[in-house]
């Protein structure tokens, strides 16, 4: 196939996981309540009916079942997605700690986990 045809080649440096958690977004000029539906150890994709733009710096408090408090995590929006029922912002993290960075990678392998555990109670 020749090079311009090629199929584009993944940017991501983690794997990334749908997950669906509570979390809070705030900017300079923007706190919001959300849900995270994607979230790797580099970052999430916060939905949203409140975007903000390309570029700001944000704070992301995300809520997770089996932690007392949220994980904090500081970031920049590198993307916006404005579309109906779909909106929201995609963020990378900058500065995670290797504690958050563990806890965000191992969300994966709890959704696994539950996957397998429910298909094996055949609760799928």
């Amino acid at each position: 196939m020749p090079p311009d045809l090629e199929k584009p080649t993944e940017l991501r440096r983690s794997v990334r996981t749908r997950v669906q958690l509570s979390a809070r977004y705030v900017s300079d000029s923007l706190v919001v309540e959300g849900l995270v539906t994607d979230v790797s150890a580099d970052g999430v994709f916060f939905c949203s009916d409140y975007l903000d733009g390309t570029g700001e710096s944000v704070r992301i408090s995300l809520e997770l079942p089996w932690r007392p408090k949220p994980i904090e995590l500081r970031g920049e929006v590198r993307w916006v997605n404005d579309g109906p029922k779909t909106g929201g912002m995609g963020i990378r993290f900058f500065d995670v700690s290797l504690e958050d960075r563990m806890v965000l990678s191992s969300l994966g392998l709890s959704t696994l986990a539950a996957r397998v555990s429910a298909s094996a109670t055949g609760k799928a």
